[in-house]
């Protein structure tokens, strides 16, 4: 120790050189001695203030870990980014839904058995209108029916969640993957219940608003007139009923559903209205003028009860026994919950709902996580910054402190000084300053020849000029040079984003606090209806002025009064259920959740905002239309009796019904449906006897079915108030006219009602999307953004020193040794013998001196050696940026990494259109000669076939079921062209430039989900059209369902129609709308369109089948290798599908690049340091490195020397 402290007392690093010919007197020593320690002390304590600020300053670095598992991730910052090898996951893959029904739709009461049980057969309609025995049975076939669709829809719907995809770039937590998919749980739960209820609804309406007829006899009947001269006349009876709350109500154009049920005395009367006496009543049960409607208001009480259900059955014809429907403590629902109430659920009890964050995240495969981190410099960073900086401190602080001792010692030297002027001074200094910078000499050692003094002051003129030089460029490049940083916003205000966004869209980053939004919180819409919605024309009092002026009417089917009461009650109830429709609609959707993990630039949020209310809005306006066009469809091609397209007479001289066309315009109803003729006005001439034409209604219709006349119709005659006083003159002339014309100033006079339909009767929109409102519930705690900008003031100035002092003493030794070579050389010319020296020389070390040098250039090269290895096979990142890219370019980019490509739109939402075509390709049904007229012609034949075929045969309504593939091909065509034109429409939403694949994959899924939802509504819609006419029981003018008989005893008088159903098969249309029996290949039916739809299509490839007569030609069975339906595929089947084979895309990438035009393009990817970066590192740490391994060594070696003193001493 002493030695060691002896040795700290006496260094002195200014001591002169041994070649400098100058001696040390003591006072120099002294001072520099003390230069020495103040040196020490400085450069120990600028080295320790350097590590201490780089310690504490704060930095944001860039955190990747690859490849995650999940209990990394739950340790990362919530604001990690991790991005998922697979961006699109279907919710099936990690969700599981199961909906547990209604144990009504597990009981007996929804069974066969029980529907034949308590059906009445053919006494079925001989009882009271309110006898349970009348409409019992279809009541319960209607709740069957509910269950079915309910379980095919849900299950359905759930198929259809599960294909629907999970767009997840980035792994979502656990927390947020189970709120966004139960939220889409329960939006999907709440879109189908409101779609069933909402079609039910309108189907409702429309059948009562189309005056369709029950064979029932619940809602009219037909009433039979015979005089004493045996003439027969036959009128219908719209039936009203006495409501539970005393009010009476008609069915002409209301629904009659409250009024009392159970079983009653009164048998075989002349009309439905007799009752008898009450001789069971049936807690729960409503009847009402159709069956569907009633037991919607009813409750299924007694059926709960065993005693109830067993008094039932006392009244029906049967020995089975059914038992009581459970009560379940645990249900929602109770004995007296209506029908509607569980319905309106779909039936449904309850949801077992399960959602797997392990399947999600194995499904994800998140490749690499990566998160900002506010974080300081490490120790190894420091201690590197140390070291780069250590050499160049040695040499500044050395020159610095050699500065001051000249100074020193020159004011201690008290010789004096002549006095010179101040110009001579300064040419002096001027001279003094050439000359030492002539005779400067950094490398001089002694002894020098006055060669080898030459070569050292030239070296040392190179030595200065690199060094200048280098300084000057790395000082200039070290200031310039920019480099990614990031900064951080603490709860930023909605301007201070705004700003942000403007100048830093693509790095900005902004988390929400609140990730979950519910529409209504930040959008308000409001629809505004069609004027006429408002008017007088859709009031109670405008449709009771027609309906009072029954006894003005004429028979004329194109009389205006006969129909105007049912055809403005239609409209008023387009208006109703249009608004009604919306209101629910939009109550749902603004409760649907927004889900922002970030905040949304504004001009992104307007558009995405936008695109999911017009989607909404066709879906809503879509489910309407396809309602209203499916059950015109049904009713047309049914034939389905309303006393508009069929009158009934009665044979005088057989006395059998049967029903007469009814003609308008020489268009006849037997033969097509859609006949329709002008409604005029007629006033009775007493001298004519006759009804006489008085006044036309301008564009507006009378025809076959309410719903076919009115949507041809225009409303321009209530635009004009002298056409309505018309309308008054000849309607109703004794009662006050109080009605207002339409404004033309508001609508077009001459838009026809179905158009009015076809936009949900809203004229406009009026939509509110308020950024602010979405800023300020997603309140984002803070912003990150990257920025491009010069390092730290430190760090450059820390890494001009550390380079300068690498390149002085990695210089300085290339010189030292290049002049040693050159002496060596240039000694070897002169003796020969020097070479061996020279060589022993340098790998001798026979004194101590060598042996330092040795170890210190050993300890150098492997130290800086095992530096450049690590550095070399460290990755980092780097980002490149290209502004506005050509295709070329970005396919180029897209080479090298696809994965941290990223490139901005200049557009964010692109119209499909612009890149994309598609087109589609029907079944060859509807290109063939089956739906051509003069097909369905040759199948009419010149005599209506109901008077030449028996109602089995399928000839009796070959024509009507070729007519409904007509109509289907059409509906389906107009349905795929209208549902593509909207998704021309429809935008791409996307900020950043989609990859070919990506896009593709795209385009697929998109056609996939365009492919299923398309035909989901139609065939759904379809259904349950389907069921509600069949468990209606309408009545079909074509007699093929049920037909009309009267009591032979009832030769005089009035009397009613009773109806009875007929058989196919041994199965009743009474109890199933679906009985059908085979004929000629095809079949026949209850209903024209229950027959076709079950029909097998291969009957129109058999030549033999279809026609023997070769008139007409099968179908080509080739076309069937490339059909995706079979041989014996059903024509619904094909229906369920939009009788569509394929969809076929052709899309336009290049088309889709330029509509985005990327404003710019990022790349990040992995590199591993070049040569040039590792030989500027070493560079940077060869000084410092230097210097640590000099004393390393001399240490070392003075320790080894040390104990070999010690154990000679010993041995000695």
């Amino acid at each position: 120790m002493s030695s060691l402290k002896r040795y700290f007392l006496t260094l002195n690093f200014f001591a002169p050189k041994p070649d400098d010919n100058e001696e040390e007197t003591d006072e120099q020593r002294r001072w520099n001695i003390i230069a020495t320690r103040i040196y020490m002390l400085l450069l120990l304590l600028i080295l320790f203030g350097v590590g201490l600020d780089f310690s504490l300053i704060d930095r944001t670095i860039t955190v990747t870990v690859e490849k995650p598992s999940k209990e990394q991730l739950d340790a990362l910052p919530k604001d990690a980014k991790c991005l998922c090898s697979q961006i699109s996951i279907p919710y099936g893959k990690f969700t599981s839904l199961q909906a547990n029904f209604h144990s009504l739709c597990t009981s007996q009461f929804i069974t066969d058995r029980w529907i034949k049980a308590i059906n009445s057969g053919s006494h079925t309609t001989s009882f009271f209108l309110g006898d349970f025995r009348t409409f019992g049975s279809a009541q319960f076939q209607a709740l069957s029916a509910f269950c079915r669709l309910s379980t095919s829809n849900i299950n359905q719907s759930i198929d259809y969640f599960y294909s629907n995809t999970l767009l997840s770039l980035e792994v979502f937590n656990e927390e947020i993957l189970h709120a966004q998919t139960q939220a889409s749980i329960s939006q999907f739960q709440l879109k189908v219940a409101d779609t069933f209820q909402t079609q039910l609804r309108l189907i409702n309406f429309l059948t009562i608003n189309n005056g369709l007829i029950s064979s029932l006899r619940t809602n009219a009947f037909y009433l039979l007139r015979r005089d004493s001269q045996n003439l027969f006349s036959v009128s219908l009876y719209n039936l009203w009923y006495s409501q539970d709350d005393g009010s009476t109500c008609g069915c002409r154009v209301n629904i009659c559903n409250r009024s009392l049920s159970g079983i009653f005395s009164a048998f075989r009367a002349t009309s439905p209205i007799e009752a008898g006496s009450l001789l069971l009543s049936i807690p729960g049960i409503s009847s009402g003028c159709l069956p569907v409607t009633s037991i919607l208001v009813s409750s299924l009480e007694c059926f709960y009860n065993q005693t109830c259900i067993d008094q039932l059955l006392l009244y029906f014809p049967t020995n089975e026994r059914f038992q009581a429907i459970p009560v379940y403590p645990q249900s929602i629902y109770n004995p007296e919950s209506t029908i509607q109430t569980i319905v309106n659920n779909l039936m449904i009890e309850n949801w077992t709902i399960e959602i797997s964050y392990e399947k999600y995240y194995s499904e994800c495969a998140p490749s690499s996580c990566t998160y900002l981190q506010i974080a300081r410099y490490s120790v190894g960073f420091i201690i590197k910054r140390l070291i780069s900086l250590l050499a160049g401190l040695v040499l500044i602080l050395g020159l610095l402190i050699s500065l001051v001792l000249k100074v020193i010692h020159r004011l201690k030297d008290r010789t004096p000084i002549p006095k010179i002027s101040l110009s001579l001074r300064l040419r002096n200094l001027q001279n003094l300053v050439l000359k030492q910078l002539m005779h400067l000499n950094l490398f001089q050692h002694y002894p020098s020849s006055e060669r080898q003094i030459r070569y050292q002051c030239y070296a040392t003129r190179v030595y200065l000029i690199y060094m200048i030089i280098s300084v000057i460029v790395l000082a200039f490049y070290s200031l310039m040079i920019k480099t990614n940083q990031s900064k951080t916003i603490i709860n930023p205000t909605e301007t201070q984003y705004i700003e942000l966004e403007r100048l830093h869209l693509q790095s900005l980053s902004c988390p929400c606090s609140s990730i979950s939004i519910p529409y209504s919180r930040f959008l308000t819409i409001q629809p505004e209806y069609h004027q006429v919605c408002s008017s007088d024309l859709v009031s109670d009092e405008w449709i009771k002025y027609f309906a009072v002026s029954t006894s003005n009417r004429s028979v004329l089917s194109d009389d205006f009064k006969s129909n105007a009461d049912s055809q403005f009650q239609l409209l008023s109830m387009f208006c109703k259920q249009s608004k009604e429709i919306i209101a629910n609609a939009l109550e749902l959707f603004l409760q649907t959740k927004f889900f922002s993990l970030q905040i949304i630039p504004p001009e992104s949020f307007q558009v995405e905002t936008n695109s999911f209310f017009q989607n909404w809005k066709r879906t809503t306006t879509k489910t309407y239309l396809t309602t209203i066009q499916l059950f015109e469809t049904a009713i047309q091609n049914n034939q389905l009796s309303n006393n508009l397209n069929f009158g009934m007479r009665v044979d005088p001289i057989f006395g059998q019904p049967s029903m007469g066309s009814i003609i308008y315009s020489d268009c006849s109803c037997g033969r097509s449906v859609t006949c329709h003729s002008l409604a005029n006005l007629y006033t009775y001439d007493a001298n004519l006897t006759e009804y006489v034409k008085v006044y036309s209604i301008p564009n507006f219709f009378n025809g076959c079915f309410h719903i076919t006349s009115l949507l041809l119709s225009t409303l321009e005659c209530f635009y004009n108030i002298s056409c309505m006083l018309q309308i008054h003159r000849y309607a109703n002339p004794t009662v006050s006219f109080n009605f207002s014309a339409l404004d033309p100033r508001l609508s077009l006079v001459n838009e026809t009602v179905a158009v009015l339909v076809e936009k949900s009767m809203v004229d406009q929109w009026l939509v509110n999307v308020s950024f602010t409102s979405y800023y300020d519930i997603c309140a984002p705690s803070s912003c990150t953004y990257q920025y491009e900008d010069r390092d730290n003031l430190l760090i450059v100035i820390t890494t001009i020193v550390g380079i300068f002092g690498g390149l002085s003493l990695g210089l300085k030794l290339l010189i030292i040794i290049g002049l040693q070579f050159i002496d060596k050389i240039i000694a070897i010319r002169v003796d020969g013998r020097v070479s061996s020296r020279f060589i022993k020389s340098i790998f001798g070390c026979t004194t101590e001196h060598q042996v330092i040098h040795r170890l210190h250039f050993m300890l150098v090269a492997v130290t800086l050696s095992v530096i450049y290895y690590f550095a070399g096979v460290t990755s980092r990142i780097i980002t490149v940026r290209i502004d506005k890219p050509s295709l070329y370019a970005y396919e180029e980019l897209l080479k090298k990494s696809s994965d941290s490509l990223h490139c901005a739109c200049s557009q964010i939402s692109i119209p499909h259109q612009e890149f994309l075509k598609v087109t589609s390709r029907f079944h060859e049904i509807c290109s063939s000669e089956f739906i051509s007229d003069e097909w369905i012609s040759y199948l009419y034949g010149d005599i209506n076939p109901i008077y030449r075929y028996e109602y089995t045969d399928f000839f009796y309504t070959a024509s009507k079921q070729f007519q409904i593939l007509v109509t289907f091909c059409q509906l389906s065509k107009k349905t795929v062209e209208n549902a593509l034109l909207q998704f021309d429409s429809t935008d791409l939403i996307q900020a950043d430039l989609l990859s070919f694949n990506s896009l593709d994959a795209y385009i697929q899924q998109t056609m996939i989900d365009l492919r299923r939802t398309m035909p989901k509504l139609y065939a759904n819609t379809l259904a349950l059209i389907r069921e509600t006419i069949g468990a209606n029981k309408l009545l079909s003018s074509l007699f093929n369902n049920w037909e009309l008989s009267f009591a032979a005893s009832d030769m005089y008088g009035t009397t009613a129609f009773f109806s009875s159903p007929k058989e196919y098969n041994h199965c009743s249309c009474a109890t199933s709308s679906k009985c059908i029996s085979p004929s000629h290949g095809m079949f026949a039916g209850c209903y024209t369109l229950e027959t076709i739809l079950q029909t097998p299509i291969q009957c129109l490839y058999n030549q033999t089948c279809i026609d023997p007569s070769n008139t007409f030609r099968a179908i080509n069975s080739s076309s069937l290798l490339s059909s995706q339906f079979s041989l014996n595929s059903t024509f619904q089947s094909i229906v369920n599908e939009l009788m569509l084979e394929q969809l076929m895309m052709d899309v336009s990438y290049e088309k889709y690049f330029n509509a985005c035009a990327p404003l710019s393009c990022t790349q990040s990817y992995l590199v591993e340091y070049s040569i040039i970066e590792g030989i500027a590192m070493l560079i940077d740490l060869y000084g410092g490195m230097f210097i640590i391994c000099r004393l390393l060594s001399i240490f070392i070696v003075k320790q080894v020397l040390c104990f070999k003193s010690k154990v000679r001493a010993i041995n000695d």
